[in-house]
């Protein structure tokens, strides 16, 4: 008899990633959870098989019926679709930033979520897309990277508040999307020496992940529902310096000299620009301090063979990717 995996966020990245690839495990069907089963976005994972539901994640009962029988539960909040909606702006409360009413959002809905799964008798594997507390890490320094610490109090909501769901849980720790570039790590030429340059808040030389997340975070996912629960894993292909980042940009650009251009947090902040410079600044200046040797921290590399869990490196990815929209070298 096959098992069932529900997917939260199907119609998303990472969502997207781990139904292609429970699509091709023995053994296991698959439930996507969407807002409206008539998109076209739903009608795609129909056609291959894939039951959709309607649910809502702000509705703890419609969670509640469409997590029924689930065997395993693959789910992902989110902070950045709500803060690039106008309709959030009208809702802040006085004196409330946009990162926090997100923040807000997020953690509210991931308890929704997490509730709903402890209801779930089914329930084998609960596979949560976390990231880091950065104030608790950090000893308070930087208080703006919303979008870790609402997802580290969702996790530590189960922890605390649901003993029996967390028994059954292990966390994704995605790393640094690959893809950011596109949004985040663009950077335009040094106009004053022709040079191209990355703006970088932090040390050139802490080792980063990088993860290719429509490829890989799948991949990730099956490991954690095959393994016992209570894993933490850091999911990424690449763990290279910025300085080793930056070198692979000049191969892929053919150009002589990308330098690394240190400033700081407000400087980088301001060339991003928009409410979510500084959630981004910040960031990348935290996350180029965090521990990542720690005894309770799974690497990809750590997995059993015989569970398996390929990755996409950066070099891989950054050769199959189209940089015409970036940059003109000529």
């Amino acid at each position: 008899m096959s098992k069932l995996m529900v997917i939260l966020g199907i119609t998303g990245t990472q969502g997207g990633s781990v139904a292609d690839i429970f699509l091709q495990e023995p053994g296991w069907k698959i439930r996507g959870l969407t807002r409206d089963p008539k998109k076209t976005s739903s009608a795609k994972w129909e056609v291959k098989g894939i039951e959709m539901v309607q649910a809502d994640v702000d509705d703890f009962e419609s969670l509640k019926r469409a997590l029924q029988g689930a065997h395993a539960i693959f789910a992902v909040t989110d902070f950045w679709g709500p803060m690039y909606d106008q309709r959030s702006y009208g809702r802040l409360q006085l004196g409330q930033t946009i990162s926090e009413y997100c923040y807000e959002l997020e953690v509210r809905r991931g308890i929704n979520i997490a509730n709903a799964a402890a209801c779930i008798e089914t329930l084998e594997r609960f596979v949560f897309s976390g990231l880091p507390g950065i104030k608790s890490i950090a000893g308070g320094k930087y208080q703006y990277v919303y979008h870790f610490d609402a997802k580290a109090e969702i996790g530590r909501y189960i922890q605390e508040s649901l003993p029996k769901l967390n028994e059954k849980t292990s966390q994704l720790l995605l790393g640094e999307y690959a893809t950011n570039w596109k949004m985040w790590r663009l950077r335009r030429p040094n106009k004053e020496d022709g040079l191209y340059a990355f703006l970088l808040p932090g040390d050139s030389k802490t080792l980063t992940p990088f993860v290719v997340p429509r490829k890989d975070t799948g991949h990730f996912v099956r490991a954690l529902v095959m393994l016992p629960p209570g894993k933490l894993l850091l999911g990424y292909g690449s763990l290279p310096s910025h300085e080793e980042y930056v070198r692979l940009w000049t191969q892929v650009f053919g150009v002589e000299d990308i330098r690394i251009k240190r400033v700081t947090v407000d400087e980088a902040a301001a060339f991003e620009g928009g409410p979510h410079g500084l959630e981004l600044a910040v960031q990348v200046a935290s996350v180029l301090q965090l521990d990542l040797s720690g005894e309770f921290i799974l690497h990809p590399s750590q997995i059993p063979k015989e569970i398996g869990c390929p990755t996409t490196s950066l070099e891989d990815y950054m050769k199959s990717e189209d940089f015409s929209s970036l940059v003109d070298l000529n």
